[in-house]
């Protein structure tokens, strides 16, 4: 009888307890934060789905169409196969085209390096009015490229253009130059205006970069009578190389994919001298109405700049495996 009652009173005691109310009120909270974080992922999910993803699949399953006028008010147009990249690549205008971007992309890149790279140790040193220069190194990227491309255009006019009255004023031309009108002068000019606009995107990086340099590794370098060549090509340019790498990676991404700039500046010409893959897509699509051809040069573009995204990701290996 004795056994009995304690066998009882042993399961009553591992019988399981009514939750308390702090436990339903825990319960309830991981609820709420729960729904509360698909609640703010679905207007994100809704942004990316239609902002990209929808205009993507629609311009790749343009690309595979036989388009016109009459047939881009539908959502399917006759199948074209590979027809539009065939013969949009197999173009020699295309081809140039492409030359063009190559060119564009590695003389920006270039450029762009070196002179901010330049400004971004020139802020390393302490000189009055210093703090003003850095804020105004970032002027060129508060500009809608738009508006750049059309006050560069103004600079570079043939009669009333500042560069050309400078160049006379200073005796070295005799009569202006017509950088706009010429497609060497005309690619040159987009080029300068290209860098001008990147120039404060890589120096803000790299000077971010160079602050985060041990100050006494470069006492170390100094104190065993290393001289600034030295010291930057074999300390601080290894120390921030990651930070370079990760610069030149995005630098790329923004390069390859230049519009406004063109369309403020020449609009393609002359004679699609200064025609870019984005610019040459816009052409094809809404001047020559050549949908198919413009969806298919829109997805060579596309494909160029997803080849950025592995090697970025390989790039911060690192970062993302401690996050």
């Amino acid at each position: 009888m004795t056994g009995t009652i304690r066998g009882d009173q042993a399961t009553a005691t591992q019988a399981p307890r009514p939750a308390s109310g702090e436990a339903l009120r825990a319960r309830r909270r991981a609820r709420v934060l729960r729904w509360a974080r698909w609640a703010f992922l679905i207007p994100a999910g809704a942004y990316v789905l239609f902002a990209f993803a929808v205009p993507v699949v629609y311009n790749l399953i343009l690309s595979f169409e036989q388009t016109s006028p009459a047939t881009i008010a539908s959502l399917f147009a006759p199948f074209a196969g590979f027809a539009n990249y065939s013969a949009t690549i197999g173009q020699s205008a295309t081809q140039s085209v492409l030359v063009h971007t190559l060119l564009f992309t590695v003389g920006s890149l270039v450029f762009q390096f070196l002179i901010g790279f330049s400004l971004a140790l020139l802020f390393q040193v302490k000189f009055p009015g210093g703090v003003l220069a850095r804020s105004l190194v970032i002027v060129p990227w508060l500009l809608p490229f738009l508006i750049t491309g059309t006050i560069f255009r103004f600079l570079f006019q043939l009669e009333a253009g500042a560069v050309n009255q400078l160049l006379s004023a200073l005796g070295l031309i005799n009569q202006p130059i017509g950088f706009l009108l010429t497609p060497h002068w005309a690619f040159t000019v987009v080029l300068i205006t290209n860098i001008w606009l990147g120039i404060p995107f890589f120096t803000v990086l790299l000077y971010s970069a160079l602050q985060d340099v041990p100050p006494e590794i470069k006492e170390a370098a100094m104190i065993d009578g290393a001289a600034f060549w030295p010291r930057l090509t074999k300390v601080t340019l290894p120390i921030i190389r990651p930070v370079i790498e990760v610069t030149f990676v995005l630098g790329f991404v923004f390069t390859v994919k230049v519009f406004d700039i063109v369309i403020g500046l020449t609009n393609g010409g002359p004679a699609n001298s200064t025609q870019l893959i984005a610019t040459w897509a816009y052409n094809l699509s809404f001047q020559q109405f050549d949908y198919g051809a413009g969806a298919a040069v829109n997805t060579v573009l596309l494909l160029i700049a997803l080849l950025a995204a592995p090697i970025y990701i390989w790039l911060n290996r690192d970062s993302l495996r401690a996050a």
